[in-house]
């Protein structure tokens, strides 16, 4: 009987599981569709200030890219309601989604986005009061705060609410990473399409508290909080491979 040496079956198995790894990434990769690393980040493109006449954000008054401590980030998109301080949809972000995105948005069940707020001495609330998808057929529909979940330092992070601050005298940087389960909504944008695709941030703000809000890395994923989650099929493939592995040892050992 042929024995097959070790190192041939850790070669086999190694490319293997390479090939498993490069089916799943290829099938469900996580999309960033916004990073705001300065006025110079290709991921910018598309992204613009459906308040003033759809500036896009490299070019609009209302938006900067500033270096606002927010963890993890050298720098912040600063989306800002100056004027219109405790105007409903101020301030607001919006994408037009490219192609390449909307197939992605397909391939996805996930929205997560991160969004903070600068220290304040005063009191009021911010809000991402609707995140809403537009597609021709489905409509302007705001995607459902039941799906969300939520983590960060606000002291109310609760499952299915939007994201809120609330302000006290002497409140620091506050953060929030907020993901939002649009799967139950893909079917009908789908059917209709999809001849374009946006995606809106809309903010709500009063009471003294800050007019400014900060985004980050708006990503897609099938799963929550950017995660993307295996393919059954590719487990499967996985579980078949190490089967296979262990047929052959015992073979060897025989």
């Amino acid at each position: 009987m042929k024995i097959i040496p070790i190192s041939q079956i850790t070669k086999i198995a190694c490319l293997a599981l390479a090939a498993i790894g490069l089916t799943a990434v290829s099938a469900h990769a996580q999309t960033v569709l916004g990073s705001f690393q300065g006025s110079g980040d290709p991921l910018n493109a598309g992204w613009i200030d459906p308040q003033n006449s759809n500036d896009p954000i490299t070019a609009d008054p209302a938006a900067s890219f500033v270096a606002a401590g927010v963890p993890t980030y050298s720098l912040s998109l600063d989306m800002s309601a100056a004027g219109h301080a405790g105007s409903f949809g101020y301030p607001s972000l919006q994408l037009q989604f490219s192609p390449a995105q909307i197939a992605a948005f397909n391939a996805n069940s996930w929205i997560t986005f991160t969004f903070s707020v600068p220290a304040a001495t005063a009191g009021g609330y911010s809000q991402i009061y609707n995140l809403a998808l537009n597609a021709p057929g489905y409509g302007y529909n705001n995607l459902s705060w039941a799906t969300v979940q939520e983590t960060g330092n606000t002291g109310a992070d609760t499952a299915g609410s939007f994201p809120n601050f609330y302000f006290y005298n002497g409140s620091p940087l506050q953060t929030q990473v907020v993901t939002v389960n649009y799967s139950s909504v893909l079917a009908a944008i789908e059917a209709g399409g999809e001849g374009y695709l946006q995606m809106t941030f809309q903010g709500n703000q009063g009471g003294g508290a800050p007019t400014d809000m900060y985004f980050n890395n708006v990503v897609l994923s099938t799963g929550a909080f950017g995660v993307d989650v295996p393919e059954p099929t590719s487990l499967a493939l996985l579980g078949g491979s190490l089967m296979a592995l262990v047929v052959i040892r015992r073979r060897q050992k025989a």
